[in-house]
């Protein structure tokens, strides 16, 4: 009977305990003025959901609180916004203070300097460079005729043969 009044006490604790965490986790960014949703716990916030449920976390948090909703993903606290037109607005407004954002745990996948993680003049320069190299004239004059050299050099070799589609495309695509 001890044993058993012992083990309800310790669920009884970790309840409170846990309710009490949740509610402060909740307080201390109510504060602050953002957008509806929720933190989760602390440290974790809500990305054992956002792991296991994937897309349909996203599609659930929207259907809860919008287009725009704060949360706590992969260690961070975060806005995430739905919302093209808004969307938009953060990325024409980058040097006036708004600017997007990754997690740190993203930014050591993708690295510091990756196009989507820099901001500003950096940002403009990169693009600038990448649309120069698949530019419709660079891949219509450059690219597209050795990718038409490369796929008829192997396709007059399959003149009058039973091929194995899977197989072939494995070799292209290795060579």
């Amino acid at each position: 009977m001890a044993v058993f009044l012992v083990i309800f006490g310790m669920v009884l604790v970790l309840c409170i305990c846990s309710t009490a965490l949740l509610r402060w986790n909740e307080l201390r960014y109510r504060k602050k003025g953002l957008p509806p949703g929720t933190m989760g716990w602390p440290v974790f916030g809500e990305t054992t959901e956002f792991l296991k449920q994937g897309p349909g976390f996203m599609k659930n948090q929207r259907a809860r609180y919008g287009s725009f909703f704060k949360s706590h993903l992969l260690g961070c606290p975060t806005i995430v916004s739905m919302d093209p037109e808004l969307n938009r607005y953060i990325l024409m407004n980058e040097a006036k203070g708004l600017v997007p954002g990754y997690p740190q745990s993203m930014l050591d996948i993708l690295g510091e300097c990756n196009i989507a993680a820099v901001h500003g003049s950096t940002h403009k320069t990169m693009r600038g460079s990448l649309l120069a190299l698949v530019s419709p004239t660079m891949i219509r004059d450059q690219l597209l005729p050795k990718i038409d050299e490369f796929m008829r050099s192997h396709l007059c070799n399959w003149d009058n043969k039973v091929i194995d589609i899977q197989e072939k495309t494995k070799e292209v695509c290795v060579e």
